[in-house]
């Protein structure tokens, strides 16, 4: 109960450094709901269906520029999952903000790791009916995970 006391009385005495911090979450946690949104609503609905080629879209791309987006791409990955690991454990979208994060990396087992957490029910009813106003069609996932996952 120390701790708590502590906590407050430091608290008490960094106003201006609590509030900051609650501005960073907010701010944070708008930015996660809007960007997992988009990536939801985006992907095709048979993304889980079908087999991944990864970098196929980039092959064709100037190196720097690949080798660019790709370290973007896993930095703001990492980001994601970060943050959704502090959210699992904090008010937020936990679970969302892991698999945008899972969605940005490059893994392997990634896509095993992204259809575990969409098919736990819960989460798959949120997501298509979030498509649903949308007016994208539901996901789709096959019996078996597609070969190569």
């Amino acid at each position: 109960m120390e701790i708590v006391g502590d906590l407050f009385n430091w608290a008490k005495g960094n106003v201006p450094l609590v509030f900051e911090g609650v501005g960073i979450w907010i701010v944070c946690l708008a930015i996660t709901v809007w960007a997992a949104r988009y990536y939801l609503i985006s992907i095709p609905p048979d993304y889980f269906a079908r087999k991944h080629k990864p970098f196929d879209a980039w092959r064709d791309s100037h190196p720097a520029l690949r080798w660019t987006l790709l370290i973007g791409k896993n930095f703001f990955g990492g980001l994601f999952l970060m943050s959704g690991l502090v959210m699992l454990v904090t008010p937020g979208p936990g679970w969302v903000a892991l698999l945008l994060g899972l969605y940005l990396v490059d893994l392997p087992g990634k896509r095993a790791v992204e259809r575990r957490i969409l098919q736990r029910p819960p989460i798959l009813h949120f997501v298509n009916r979030m498509r649903a106003h949308a007016q994208q069609p539901a996901l789709e996932f096959s019996a078996q995970p597609p070969p190569g996952e």
